[in-house]
């Protein structure tokens, strides 16, 4: 996974994920992604955005097939706490999903304060029941923060498969462009959320969602444990 890094005048840092094919994400994705963030110095926001028509098509299959039961366990690890390092970033953080965006690709769009659709026949959801594997604690708590009541478990224990229009309606994503404005709306909805008072902003991010972190955070390596218990192969697991 390669991920390029551009800075606008106005301080907006994006992050461009693109391996050239799904975006499919593995340890060394993660651990990518993590030092991009940690790497963002003065950034006054940062947008995640995807390659052209993909987002992230979510987990690495092929390295799961291959990496057995402690290399799925140390990749979902690494997941989790990727996901939980964007979704604390004190500074504003906007999703440009330019494409498909499933399982895995989901659950980076909600990790970011907004998220940017495309238009278009590009499909979403946590997919994770349709290939028989358990959703995380990291996913659900995710949902909880952004999906409607409404729509939680009907698109969550089915592992439902929506449409990018439909991603918007649940809480998945936040708005619908066509895909040649995603990233420059994500970029403009960065400046503008970039535009308010940093502290203030990343207190009450902080607020919102630190309890609901700290609480993934620790419990993380026994819910991986317990998750990854329940199959008799690990390796056999999808992408999530």
């Amino acid at each position: 996974m390669e991920i390029t890094r551009s800075t606008s005048e106005d301080g907006v840092l994006t992050l461009t994920m693109d391996d050239g094919k799904k975006n499919a994400l593995d340890t060394d994705a993660f651990a990518a992604i993590t030092e991009a963030f940690d790497a963002a110095g003065d950034a006054r926001a940062i947008v995640l955005a995807g390659r052209e028509d993909i987002f992230s098509a979510g987990l690495n299959v092929k390295y799961m097939a291959t990496a057995g039961r402690d290399g799925v366990a140390d990749l979902l690890v690494a997941f989790g706490r990727t996901l939980m390092r964007v979704w604390l970033e004190p500074r504003p953080t906007v999703a440009a999903c330019t494409g498909h965006a499933l399982a895995a690709g989901t659950m980076f769009a909600m990790a970011c304060d907004h998220a940017v659709a495309a238009a278009g026949p590009h499909w979403w959801g946590l997919t994770e029941t349709r290939i028989n594997f358990e959703m995380p604690h990291f996913g659900i708590e995710l949902a909880r923060h952004n999906v409607r009541a409404d729509r939680l478990e009907d698109l969550l224990l089915p592992g439902a498969q929506i449409p990018a229009e439909e991603a918007v309606e649940v809480g998945y994503a936040d708005e619908l462009v066509a895909l040649d404005q995603v990233l420059p709306r994500a970029q403009a909805k960065a400046a503008e959320l970039a535009a308010l008072p940093p502290a203030a902003y990343a207190g009450t991010k902080r607020r919102l969602r630190g309890m609901s972190a700290e609480a993934v955070l620790t419990g993380l390596q026994d819910d991986i444990s317990a998750l990854l218990a329940s199959f008799p192969d690990a390796s056999g697991g999808g992408d999530g």
